[in-house]
């Protein structure tokens, strides 16, 4: 879920991780990933770029969870 940034405009804020049953899993910060457009089994997440021709390709990564500091 992506919250909204520092402005009422801004629509690029932190962006947090639920599990399906609303579990919190953490929050990314503010522009350090885009908000994927699917999501898969095992932390899979779809992205779609565009290239420099206008032409969109699927990129799948892997969502991984960020270590806490003691």
């Amino acid at each position: 879920m992506q919250r909204h940034g520092e402005e009422p405009s801004d629509d690029d804020g932190p962006i947090d991780v639920l599990t399906m049953d609303g579990r919190y899993i953490g929050t990314y910060p503010a522009g350090s990933i885009a908000l994927p457009d699917a999501f898969g089994p095992d932390g899979l997440a779809a992205f779609v770029e565009q290239d420099e021709m206008d032409v969109e390709t699927v990129v799948v990564k892997r969502l991984r969870r960020a270590s806490r500091s003691p």
